[in-house]
Order: C-alpha cells, then sequence, then structure tokens
C-alpha cells in the first residue's frame, strides 16, 4: 500500500565492483522478476511516485510498457523511467501522454519519445530537456498549452571554446500559449522558432544562430533578459523594442559588444538593473568606445544597480565605464569585480575606479 516505489538495477556496478575486489564472477541478475511481481501485487489506489531504472540484464522480452500504463491507471502524479537494456529503444504507452495527473517526467536512455497526440501532459508546467549528443532527433516540437516554463539544453558535455563545439543537429519548435519563462542553449547552428507570441517574463539565450523573427518578436514583452552576446545575437540587441525590461545581464564573447549594448540601452526605457558579465571571454576583446549621441532613457532616468563582472580596466573599458556613470542619474548602486589574471594591477585600476565622476551623488561604489 505504500504510495512510492523505486526500482534500481545497479547489478552492472555490483558486478564491476566485485570484479574489482575479486568476488565471485556469479552472473548477477536483474531486478526485472522483482519488479514485476511486486507492481502485480501493490494495491495502493493512488501511486504518487515511481521511479524505475534497469540495467543491462533487463530481458529484452520484458514488457516494460505494462508497468507504466499500470502506473496510468493509479494517477501517478511523478514518474521516472530509465532504461538501459541491450535491446533497442522501445516506445511507451500513449495514455502516458495523456495523463491528467503527471506533473514530473523523467525518460532516459532507450526510450522512443514520439508523440502524435495533440496535448502532452495536459496539467505539465515545466518542463526540461537536455539532448544528448547521440541522439536521433532532428526537429524536437513542444506543445504543451500549460507549460508555463521550459529549459532546453542542445550542447555537447563539454564546451571549451567556439572551435571546440560540435554540431549534434536539431531544431526548437515551441508552442506554448502561456509559457512565461524560457531558457535556451543551443550549440546548434539551427533555428529556435516560437509560435502564438506567449508573454514572456523571463529569458535565457545562449544561442549560435540567429534565433526566428517570431521569436525575437516575443522578447517585447520580456522583464529580465540574459543573453550571451556574440555575433548571431547581437542583432537582437538592435531589432526589439523591449519596452517592459527591467533586468539585463549581457554576457559578451569575443566582440566589440559597445555599439550593441548601447543599441540594447536606447530601446530598454525601463531598465533598471544592468549587469555586464564578461566570464565568457577567452581573450581580451577589442572594444571601441564612440561617445553616443543621444544618452538613453534608462540611463538618465530608471538605471539603479549597475555591474561589471571581469573588468580589465583597460583604457577602452576605463571609458564605457566613465560613460555609464556620467549618465547614470538615478544610480544607486555600482559594483565592479575585477578579473582574475589583472589583480597584480588592482591598485591603480582602483584609484582610477574611485577618481571616475559619478553624476548620482547618492550612489555606492563597490
Amino acid at each position: 500500500m505504500v504510495p512510492r516505489l523505486e526500482y534500481i538495477d545497479n547489478t552492472h556496478k555490483k558486478r564491476f565492483l566485485g570484479r574489482l575486489f575479486g568476488a565471485s564472477e556469479r552472473e548477477p541478475q536483474s531486478i526485472w522478476w522483482f519488479l514485476n511481481e511486486s507492481l502485480r501485487l501493490h494495491k495502493a489506489p493512488i501511486l504518487e511516485s515511481l521511479d524505475i531504472e534497469l540495467g543491462p540484464h533487463c530481458p529484452v522480452d520484458a514488457n516494460v510498457g505494462k508497468w507504466i500504463a499500470n502506473a496510468v491507471d493509479r494517477r501517478v502524479r511523478e514518474l521516472g523511467f530509465q532504461l538501459m537494456w541491450s535491446a533497442g529503444p522501445t516506445s511507451l504507452p500513449k495514455s502516458l501522454y495523456t495523463c491528467d495527473t503527471l506533473v514530473y517526467l523523467r525518460l532516459s536512455n532507450k526510450v522512443f519519445v514520439d508523440v502524435s497526440s495533440p496535448i502532452l501532459c495536459p496539467i505539465l508546467e515545466y518542463l526540461y530537456v537536455f539532448r544528448h549528443d547521440q541522439d536521433n532527433v532532428t526537429n524536437f516540437s513542444v506543445k504543451v498549452p500549460s507549460l508555463e516554463t521550459l529549459t532546453y539544453c542542445n550542447v555537447k558535455p563539454k564546451v571549451v571554446g567556439e572551435e571546440d563545439v560540435q554540431d549534434i543537429g536539431g531544431s526548437l519548435a515551441i508552442d506554448s500559449k502561456i509559457l512565461k519563462e524560457f531558457a535556451i542553449i543551443d550549440t546548434s547552428p539551427n533555428s529556435c522558432s516560437i509560435e502564438n507570441k506567449p508573454r514572456l517574463d523571463k529569458v535565457v539565450i545562449y544561442v549560435y544562430s540567429y534565433p526566428d523573427d517570431k521569436f525575437m518578436r516575443s522578447l517585447s514583452s520580456v522583464r529580465y533578459l540574459e543573453i550571451y552576446l556574440r555575433v548571431t545575437t547581437v542583432p537582437c540587441c538592435h531589432a526589439i523594442n523591449f519596452s517592459q525590461l527591467i533586468e539585463c545581464n549581457i554576457r559578451p564573447y569575443n566582440l566589440d559588444w559597445f555599439e550593441p549594448l548601447v543599441s540594447l540601452l536606447q530601446n530598454s526605457p525601463e531598465l533598471k538593473v544592468l549587469l555586464i558579465d564578461q566570464t565568457f571571454e577567452t581573450k581580451a576583446s577589442p572594444l571601441s568606445f564612440k561617445q553616443p549621441n543621444d544618452v538613453p532613457l534608462c540611463l538618465s532616468t530608471k538605471l539603479k544597480i549597475f555591474e561589471w563582472n571581469e573588468y580589465r580596466g583597460t583604457s577602452e573599458e576605463n571609458h564605457v565605464l566613465s560613460y555609464i556613470l556620467a549618465n547614470s542619474k538615478c544610480l544607486k548602486r555600482a559594483g565592479i569585480s575585477l578579473k582574475s589574471t589583472w589583480k597584480w594591477n588592482k591598485k591603480k585600476i582602483m584609484k582610477e575606479l574611485k577618481s571616475m565622476y559619478r553624476i548620482s551623488t547618492t550612489s555606492q561604489l563597490l
């Protein structure tokens, strides 16, 4: 009658440890038989949680779909299923994807996720997708009317620099009318498109390709934006009117980013918090400062918090920082974090920072 069940088949791990420590070479057995029998005898009317992880010793003729169907029939709320048997991938019963009680779903390894139903998990609110570099999905489509938060990762396990990025393919299409928060980390050159123009509140964009025009237009309502600024995403700064943007986190990557920054500020009249984070830059980018003709409205009327992470103190960066401090009339706090490899010059840089003119007499420099 217990409402939460967990079956973890770690026989392959035990066999490895047995060999390591000189134990018996007896062939380990899968837990599938115990799982099958115990689920048959289980009588709880509602199954809160079922977590199944099967190793390579599970028989290839085991009816794994029967267990999932059983859980759906008993209104399961949380379901985790990992299949690592020696056979090929298997499909799960279609009832899983229309289950009206399922709020958490984790599928891993040899499982086909091929849903033709127009409704996928009708009450699902949060979806996290981590693409594997060996999966076989070309176009990934998300159509979940109830979805409010989507995180999508399509990267190889370790990315050191641009030259190390591997194209693992795959595009993303989203159709979720009430989507509020969206994060995409995608090193694939393929596109991301979005339908029905949801009113996004929070967006994180780390992409290596130019976003779809519909997707760009959907950013006009965003209140929090974190963007990996590279050549492919610079057009976002010029083309979108961020009329409701309050907080922005810019992460430049090896490019001259001052002009895109000015464009973004000019298109963000309500911006109150601005962060420049140079953590991702693998080399000191050539940064050119050119005095803008007009001061962006957000600097003179709204900006209260400004932070710069990995500040190097070069003459170009000095000009950019001086411009922001000299024009931010409402500034309450400015935080500058030095790049660790430049701290040998810390005293000189700090002296320069303290001597910079700040138009806001009440601002604090950290």
